[in-house]
């Protein structure tokens, strides 16, 4: 296993990838890398943030209209790190966090098909009402979603997070490096999590005059 992971590091195009000076190469790799993950990650978290309650004024179904461009940067995410892998194949195919990454990857994947079919494919089993034409086109969202809603957007959220912090882990080889940023990580998304909980708490308080 060793020696073709080694054969494949010194192919032409790893090592074009890997040591070419060219801007055009590596880092726009990186950086689409990176933009394919935004949008990826970023629309599927807001739609589950919406079906988790956050933001309830803001209808759900304009949200479809979001999922193409969400699927294009999981595309872009996917070819992108299929050529990072070839850079370093010896690397990252040999830590057990580059395996945990992919499964998290999976995992929210999965997670958002499902949570796709329930909330805009009425008919694959999330007994919302169907939009009929020309009466009732935007059916108003239950608050609060269907528990089993809630339960795919907390899991779509928990893999990102998981998909997230180990593929920040698999940066580095040092042991200690890797617990230190496991720990910032956790501490940024616990501070986000909730500082964000308190914010629309308190949003819901003032928007309900308790707080007058």
């Amino acid at each position: 296993m060793t020696s073709l992971l080694d054969a494949l590091e010194h192919t032409w195009l790893s090592t074009t990838l890997r040591d070419s000076p060219n801007i055009f190469l590596y880092p726009t790799i990186l950086a689409f890398h990176t933009l394919g993950l935004a949008f990826f990650v970023g629309i599927s978290s807001a739609i589950a943030l919406r079906v988790l309650g956050v933001a309830p004024g803001v209808p759900l179904a304009p949200f479809k209209k979001l999922y193409p461009i969400m699927w294009i940067g999981f595309f872009v995410n996917a070819v992108s790190g299929a050529l990072l892998l070839v850079i370093e194949p010896t690397k990252f195919l040999t830590m057990a966090d580059f395996y945990i990454k992919l499964l998290a990857i999976a995992g929210a994947v999965y997670a958002n098909h499902l949570l796709y079919l329930r909330q805009f494919r009425p008919s694959a089993g999330s007994g919302r009402p169907e939009p009929v034409e020309g009466r009732n086109p935007s059916p108003a969202d239950p608050n609060p979603m269907p528990p089993g809603d809630r339960l795919l957007a907390v899991a779509i959220l928990f893999f990102w997070g998981v998909a997230i912090t180990a593929g920040r882990l698999t940066a580095y080889d040092d042991p200690n490096a890797q617990r230190q940023t496991a720990l910032g990580t956790a501490i940024v998304a616990s501070t986000l999590i909730a500082g964000g909980y308190g914010a629309v708490t308190l949003w819901r308080l003032v928007r309900h005059g308790s707080l007058s």
